[in-house]
């Protein structure tokens, strides 16, 4: 089987044609990998970065984890199942039964396994997982579609996370990477209007595109902000989803007093936090979200999803082969939004992209 491994500790992959295939355990299932996106963390994991590292990265693992496919096979006690059914796939892999676990907690659970990081991944023709980690699709999605399911979650978990109705209220996006454009278009669709940090000229037209209003970084943001929002002065909810610390001090600013900012990007760097001036005296609610809740997140992006809309195929900037991936890393880089390869081959009809291949 051809997959793609991370085996030493130091920059790389390793594409192998001869990978053994596991046997499956009880409760687990086999996939055909329709189709499979790169995320910053495959970056990370190529690079051998501190962040994957910090996570728990075993070598050797075949990477890459957000995807969907068609069940092939399945264990002989599952009963959730069926070959042939098409799922996407939830990355954190729970283990159940812990104090997270037993409280609807899974996406945080206590002894949680990640998908290509700690369990072989699906950068590969085939995958074997626990089928309590498996959606079932509706009809209305593609696989390339659902398997961006799991990132744009993410925004979908931020989103519900902040507990507000949205709609009316003003939402400020900081980043505009696959899963602030998802953040964007699921605000849009509950009804809010919608602002937009991004310094990337490429980004931040895909942004303006699904419909964000873009504003600078800088000194001038409060300014403009407090413009656009009236009598507020600020936005009701900011979704920081870059990472940058100095975003989310931005965000922190730039919320309407009784605000809500949600931190969704991940970073290594400390932050200063006046509690006087924002959560105290403004009465500002700071909240962290990580990965997607089971299954509510799921369930409530497939639905805006399938009814049109939150339109996920519209993150995606270039398709390409499984033996395309270091080339797909290579595009997080540059102009690029979300990179989807596919272990079975370029579905029909689809075409790489001229920017992928001046690229190699």
């Amino acid at each position: 089987m051809r997959a793609v491994l991370k085996t030493a500790p130091e920059p790389g992959f390793d594409l192998v044609t001869d990978h053994r295939e596991r046997d499956l355990a009880p409760g687990q299932v086999r996939l055909e990998v329709g189709a499979v996106s790169v995320c910053g963390t495959d970056r990370e994991t190529y690079e051998y970065g501190p962040s994957v590292r910090d996570l728990g990265l075993r070598l050797p693992v075949v990477t890459g984890h957000e995807c969907a496919g068609t069940v092939v096979e399945t264990a002989r006690d599952v009963t959730t199942l069926r070959v042939g059914d098409r799922v996407a796939v939830e990355t954190h892999v729970a283990c159940g039964d812990c104090f997270q676990c037993r409280r609807g907690n899974g996406h945080n659970c206590l002894h949680m396994d990640l998908l290509g990081l700690t369990v072989d991944g699906a950068f590969a023709e085939r995958v074997v997982l626990p089928a309590s980690t498996c959606f079932r699709l509706p009809d209305e999605l593609t696989l390339e579609a659902a398997a961006l399911l799991e990132p744009a979650g993410s925004a979908m978990h931020a989103v519900q996370r902040s507990g507000l109705d949205l709609d009316g209220a003003h939402v400020l996006v900081s980043g505009a990477g696959p899963i602030g454009l998802a953040a964007l278009q699921i605000a849009r669709a509950k009804g809010a209007h919608v602002l937009v940090v991004e310094p990337n000229p490429h980004r931040a037209a895909m942004a303006a595109d699904l419909g964000g209003t873009l504003l600078e970084a800088g000194e001038e943001l409060a300014e403009r902000v407090h413009e656009l929002t009236g009598p507020a002065e600020g936005v009701d909810l900011v979704l920081e989803c870059s990472g940058a610390v100095p975003a989310l001090e931005a965000g922190l600013q730039v919320a309407r007093r009784e605000g809500t900012v949600v931190s969704v990007g991940l970073t290594n760097r400390p932050l200063e936090l006046s509690a006087t001036r924002h959560l105290i005296s403004r009465g500002l609610t700071l909240k962290g979200s990580f990965g997607r809740r089971i299954w509510d997140s799921w369930t409530e992006l497939t639905g805006l999803v399938a009814a049109g809309s939150v339109d996920l195929s519209r993150l995606i900037s270039h398709r390409m082969e499984l033996e395309d991936v270091e080339t797909a890393i290579d595009l997080l880089t540059a102009d690029a939004c979300k990179v989807v390869l596919y272990p079975q081959g370029l579905r029909e009809g689809s075409v790489v992209p001229a920017a992928a291949v001046s690229a190699r």
